[in-house]
């Protein structure tokens, strides 16, 4: 019996291969893509080859009898709500410039990552958290801080005081039998002496650059905040869980929103601690 192509199949044939020139047109002739374009071109191109690849399947199988392409608009249409899902995610991580998004902050890498990212700040280093233990307690850490400030950087630290009558409030005692109220004031001990060592080191010469490390007595680190230049990470304490545990944002550009909301939230309780009846305060000012 003779079989012969279905207008269907001629009119997918024809959508494949126009969906093919224009990622090939996108990819090829527009200088210096921008990530957007590279994404419309590398969408198009896949979409193309599923439509052709049902064209392919509906005349192979329009040889044996049936028609399967009417069974794929379904999965077709699927595609298309996929696509327009990664379009809009792609739209707001341009507006609130989310980069990458983590379930576990453990997972962004290890502390020498960190560190190289520490190390590759040129202007400003802000850092904020309940203890920043994690932190003090890496290898080099002092030293590098302090390459920090001879390098011009302006770097500000603050972190929960021991005080604090909110410091319990996170502190999820009885259902992490890693950690309690004492041993995270005993961090909060062991961090301000670190810090606080950075200062005295700084202070017996000049540098170019400012350091300045706070404690806050009052109101609540809910953040853990790493602010280098223009990038920033987030983690998000969870009462659960510990801070390796939590979820974390990776955050790009000065002018987008959530690097916005997250630096508002870093300078209202650097404000808040301010007053020296409020903080433990070492200032090393910028030298001319």
């Amino acid at each position: 019996m003779k079989r012969t192509v279905s207008v269907q199949s001629l009119v997918f044939l024809f959508l494949g291969g126009a969906m093919l020139l224009i990622a090939y047109l996108l990819s090829t002739l527009v200088p210096q893509p921008s990530d957007t374009v590279k994404f419309w071109a590398s969408t198009i191109q896949n979409l193309a080859f599923i439509v052709l690849t049902v064209v392919i399947v509906d005349f192979l199988w329009q040889i044996v009898g049936g028609e399967p392409i009417r069974k794929t608009l379904g999965a077709l249409a699927a595609t298309l709500t996929e696509m327009r899902t990664s379009v809009a995610l792609l739209e707001d991580s341009r507006k609130t410039g989310v980069q990458r998004l983590y379930s576990a902050s453990g997972a962004a890498g290890t502390h020498r990552d960190w560190m190289k990212r520490l190390k590759e700040a040129r202007k400003n280093v802000d850092l904020l958290g309940y203890t920043l233990h994690v932190w003090n307690k890496g290898e080099n850490f002092e030293n590098e801080m302090i390459s920090l400030v001879k390098s011009g950087a302006k770097v500000r630290v603050l972190i929960m005081d021991e005080t604090n009558p909110n410091l319990g409030s996170l502190v999820n005692e009885e259902q992490i039998n890693s950690i309690s109220l004492t041993s995270v004031q005993e961090e909060i001990k062991v961090a301000k002496r670190v810090f606080l060592s950075i200062s005295a080191e700084h202070n017996k010469s000049q540098y170019s650059g400012s350091y300045e490390f706070r404690t806050l007595r009052r109101g609540l680190v809910v953040s853990q905040i790493c602010r280098t230049d223009a990038d920033l990470t987030a983690v998000q304490y969870l009462y659960s869980v510990g801070a390796a545990r939590s979820p974390l944002v990776f955050v790009n550009g000065l002018d987008t929103e959530l690097f916005k909301v997250y630096m508002n939230e870093f300078e209202h309780l650097w404000e808040l601690g301010s007053s020296p009846i409020l903080t433990t305060t070492v200032i090393v000012p910028n030298q001319t």
